[in-house]
Parts: C-alpha cells; sequence; structure tokens
C-alpha cells in the first residue's frame, strides 16, 4: 500500500464557527493549511456552525468536506423556525443578569456543543482542531462518546482572546468558559514564544508554538516586478489595525510626494468612518479604499512599501506575505507580531512608539520613499528573514500536531 493511500485514513477534522466568505486571516491560515495537508494525503473536512449557506472566500480543494452542521430552514418545521425567531430576540438582550447570562449563552452556543459532539461520534475523526475561540469553547466543552485528540490553534495575542471584555461573545459566561475549555485540550497552539507566558502553569506542558506559514513565491516574479510610487496596507477596517494613523501621516508628506499614492486594502466597521476622514482632510485624490482583493500578490508586485500600522498582532500574515512578495514594511516598534516578524533596520523599518505615532509613521514613511536603494537593501533581508516560516517547515509541525508528537518549531 503506498504511503498516500496509508495517509489518507489519518482523518483530521477543522472546526471553526463561521467560515462563510469570510476574509480574515485565521481563515486564510485554515484554508491553506487543509489544502497543504489534503495535498500530503490526509483526509481533510471543516465543520462550521453558521447560519450563511455560503461557500468559504478561499478556495479548497475538491476532495476536502466541508459540513455546516447550522440546521437550514427548510430542514425545520414552522414552529422550530418561529422559536428559533423568538431566541434570536431573547440573544440580543444583553443585560446579563445572574442566571439569565447563563440561559442565554447555552440558548445561544448550546447548538453548536451539542451538533459538533455528534457529528464527531457519526464521523470519528483521528484529531479534531479547532480555530479561534468560539470553536475551542465548543469543541472543548463538547461531550463525545468518541474521544479524538483534541488540539485548540489560536490565532491572536492570548490576552485578546481571553481578557478582553469587547471581544467575541460579551456574555461574561462566554468568557469564563472559553478560558475553562483550554483545559480538555491534548494540544494547544499558539503563535509566538512570548504568547506562552500568559497561559496558566499548568498548560504549559500542552503548549507548541505553531507560526504561520508562508508561501514562497517564485524569484522570477519578484525580480521582475513592476513597482509604483504606492504605498500598500492591509488589514481589516477596525480600530486595533490603526489605518487613522497612515491617513493622519500622508497628510504630512503628501506634498513632499505628490506622485506616490497610499491604497487600504480591506473591510470593516469603520469603513465609512475611514472615507470621512480621508475626505474631510482632502485625501481623496491620493488616499484610497480598496475593499476586498482576490488579486493580492498583483497588489503587493506592484507596490514600494507595507505601511502596517496596527496595535497588535497574533502573527501578522500581512507582514510575511508582504515580505515574501519583496515588499519592505514600516510599522510600530511595541506591536506584538510585527517585531517578531521583522527585524528593525535589517527586514524594515521600526517606527517608535513615544510621542505623536502619525508624526513618527510619517518620518519612517518618507525616509522609505526617499530611498530606493534602502528600500531594495530592505527587500533582500526579508526574503531571507522568512525562512523560518517556510511551507515546509510549517506543515511538517502539523504532522507531528496531527500525529500527537510533542515537537517544537524553532522560530
Amino acid at each position: 500500500m503506498s504511503e498516500q493511500r496509508i495517509l489518507r485514513n489519518t482523518k483530521v477534522c477543522f472546526v471553526i464557527q463561521k467560515l462563510a466568505l469570510r476574509s480574515g486571516g485565521a481563515e486564510r491560515v485554515l484554508i491553506d493549511t487543509a489544502n497543504a495537508l489534503y495535498d500530503r494525503g490526509y483526509a481533510i473536512e471543516l465543520v462550521s456552525h453558521e447560519h450563511r449557506g455560503k461557500k468559504p472566500f478561499y478556495p479548497l480543494r475538491k476532495g476536502i468536506i466541508h459540513t455546516n452542521l447550522y440546521p437550514r430552514d427548510k430542514n425545520r418545521t414552522r414552529i422550530e423556525r418561529l422559536w428559533g425567531r423568538l431566541r434570536s430576540v431573547f440573544h440580543k438582550n444583553r443585560l446579563y443578569l445572574p442566571g439569565l447570562a447563563q440561559l442565554q449563552w447555552w440558548s445561544e452556543h448550546g447548538g453548536f456543543r451539542h451538533r459538533l459532539a455528534r457529528h464527531i461520534d457519526a464521523t470519528e475523526p483521528d484529531v479534531v482542531i479547532a480555530f479561534l475561540p468560539p470553536a475551542v469553547t465548543a469543541l472543548g466543552h463538547a461531550k463525545p462518546k468518541y474521544k479524538p485528540r483534541r488540539f485548540a490553534s489560536l490565532h491572536n495575542v492570548p490576552e485578546q482572546d481571553f481578557d478582553n471584555t469587547q471581544r467575541w461573545d460579551l456574555n461574561p459566561v462566554d468568557r469564563r468558559l472559553r478560558k475553562s475549555a483550554l483545559e480538555h485540550f491534548d494540544g494547544i497552539g499558539t503563535l509566538l514564544p512570548e504568547f506562552c507566558d500568559w497561559f496558566d502553569p499548568a498548560l504549559r506542558d500542552r503548549l507548541l508554538v505553531m507560526p504561520n506559514a508562508v508561501k514562497t513565491v517564485q524569484a522570477e516574479k519578484i525580480a521582475t516586478a513592476k513597482r509604483t510610487k504606492k504605498v500598500v496596507s492591509v488589514g481589516r477596517l477596525a480600530d486595533v489595525k490603526r489605518h487613522h494613523l497612515l491617513i493622519e501621516a500622508w497628510l504630512d508628506i503628501q506634498e513632499e510626494f505628490p506622485d506616490w499614492s497610499c491604497e487600504i486594502y480591506g473591510v470593516g466597521p469603520i469603513e465609512a468612518q475611514l472615507a470621512q476622514q480621508i475626505k474631510e482632510l482632502g485625501l481623496s485624490e491620493k488616499v484610497h479604499l480598496r475593499g476586498h482583493s482576490k488579486s493580492m500578490e498583483r497588489v503587493y508586485l506592484e507596490s514600494a512599501i507595507l505601511a502596517h500600522p496596527a496595535e497588535f498582532e497574533g502573527f501578522g500574515l500581512v507582514i510575511t506575505e508582504a515580505l515574501a512578495h519583496g515588499l519592505p514594511v514600516v510599522g510600530f516598534e511595541d506591536c506584538s507580531g510585527f517585531n517578531f516578524i521583522v527585524r528593525d533596520q535589517v527586514s524594515g523599518i521600526f517606527v517608535p512608539s513615544e510621542g505623536s505615532r502619525s508624526a513618527n509613521l510619517a518620518q519612517a514613511l518618507a525616509h522609505l520613499m526617499r530611498d530606493p536603494e534602502t528600500r531594495a537593501r530592505l527587500s533582500q533581508a526579508g526574503l531571507e528573514e522568512l525562512e523560518r516560516f517556510r511551507e515546509d517547515k510549517v506543515l511538517d509541525l502539523w504532522e507531528e500536531v496531527i500525529h500527537g508528537k510533542k515537537t517544537q518549531a524553532e522560530v
């Protein structure tokens, strides 16, 4: 029997609550990992639990199964649909009174946990891997009769996922269950070595530093790239990404660099706010919100600099993608995820955090915009920096997780 057929008998189930049309970094990592492991011969299933019956934003290999556990309306009786609407009104209550908060959590999330347990019993995977806290909570507290290995894959700063009262479900019951769910996993993946200190000492022997993999870009594409005088920023349009600082910085440098432009890619809750800021500052001809793009490779290869003004990052997938396409990067020195991947003055520029952040960012950008030789030097060093995140190395680590072996990546 060939190795390919032997591996195909190893069943890997990835669980994430929402996947339909979602283009975030964690969703991208999930799809890329699932595709790569499928190519290595594993039987892969993605399980979600969401009311939208849409396909994932990123393409899946044809042989990968995608199962949505959320019951479709056409399969429910009229009374069940009416009851569901009444419960959705109840879920919008944000008073979280004692006792009521517990009931509200079970009404809103108990179905995910229960259906996931039944699905595990029906399919009997060898390992189940939960992506992001909602899936970690559901899998950690699920009680299937069949007992596969469980692995929690986390993709942000742990304090933000488990202590921040404004992230995920605001119900305090959810926050408590999020933390206690970690106790039920055989392994826990976190993105950076520094994040390990957050976890309870009793969990430390289950931790594994799991960096995101970086796909290699053909050297010829980088060598023949037609760079334009464009600064690009990529990320969800949310407060934590601090795109407003980049817009403010552009106001300071636009007169010196009239032939340069700035493009911001992403969607999110503050899109209208950023658009208004651009308009009020008179930057509409030079700073553009571009929304989603399925051709990010083209964007990276056409640009000269990546600006990344985020407050923090779990890992910074955008940063590694930019470096892989030969882009020098600029970000704040105190941004976790950025300062782990990038070396100051070697593969990118650290922006000082003291003083005016927008002014400091403007100064760093202007320095690079004036100096094509420095951009070229940083570009080359950035390509070399990514060796530790090479896709085959990270996939080898995922295989260790699948087979229950305790190893650690060198990052």
